[in-house]
């Protein structure tokens, strides 16, 4: 569910993060009910999902839009959405392209919607334009993404960039430069929400192998310290033997303004 370049998510990187999800299936549950409440998918919706990865999100989507909706699905990086066109139905298509080089042939979506992605696009007033040109007038845009000056932002900025195989070298949107993109680029005044996902886990070493796997830790780095890492920024929860990992994220929420 990144929008950066197919050769940051290709090779290690793609099948560790597939692995964290797979072997973790209910890990991200909270943050599909955190999706609908602020997408809030209707059937018969048309949807633009930048980032999509392995398609985590594109299921629940595609189910809420129905038979009579559609979802384009847009990723740079062909390794992650690799199989989803044999599990998703008709009404799904997938694109390989950048955020910021959107191109496609239908220009009427009622939402742009995107999860953990924007952080990685190099050129955002280009990606936000071309959401813009995608989605028609009072279509609506919604951006769930680590926003900077964030304990979050802290903990990429200081652990993820320093322990990923590939790196992460980003830039975080500020709402104040998101709110300027906004009226830069054909949407109205955005609203910004925080929201808290709860990362549930059997206990804590399964917490540590998922940070590890997700976000693809150099060789050097073991389960326990990608758990030593996360408790330095963010909140790890133990109750009953259990482990949760607070993950507060923030969610953008734009419409698309009448003329631009």
């Amino acid at each position: 569910m990144y929008a950066d370049s197919d050769a940051e998510f290709s090779g290690k990187r793609s099948s560790n993060y597939q692995d964290a999800l797979r072997i973790y299936p209910e890990a991200w549950h909270h943050d599909l009910r955190l999706m609908h409440d602020m997408l809030q998918p209707r059937p018969g919706e048309s949807i633009v999902e930048v980032g999509a990865g392995t398609g985590y999100f594109s299921r629940e989507i595609v189910g809420s839009v129905g038979t009579n909706g559609r979802l384009d699905i847009v990723d740079p990086a062909p390794e992650q959405t690799q199989g989803l066109a044999e599990i998703l139905s008709r009404n799904v298509r997938i694109h390989h392209q950048a955020a910021e080089d959107l191109d496609l042939a239908f220009k009427g979506f009622d939402a742009v919607w995107s999860r953990g992605a924007i952080h990685h696009v190099s050129d955002k007033t280009r990606a936000f334009e071309r959401f813009a040109a995608h989605t028609k007038p009072g279509g609506r845009l919604v951006i769930t993404d680590i926003f900077a000056g964030t304990s979050l932002a802290r903990y990429f900025d200081s652990f993820i960039a320093r322990s990923c195989l590939t790196g992460h070298e980003v830039s975080f949107l500020s709402q104040e430069f998101a709110t300027t993109l906004c009226g830069l680029t054909g949407w109205n005044r955005p609203a910004f929400y925080d929201n808290t996902a709860r990362w549930r886990f059997q206990d804590c070493q399964h917490l540590g192998r998922f940070l590890r796997l997700l976000f693809s830790a150099r060789p050097q780095y073991s389960d326990e310290d990608c758990l030593e890492g996360v408790r330095d920024f963010l909140t790890v929860q133990e109750m009953d033997g259990s482990c949760t990992l607070l993950w507060p994220m923030t969610t953008l929420v734009a419409h698309r303004t009448a003329a631009h």
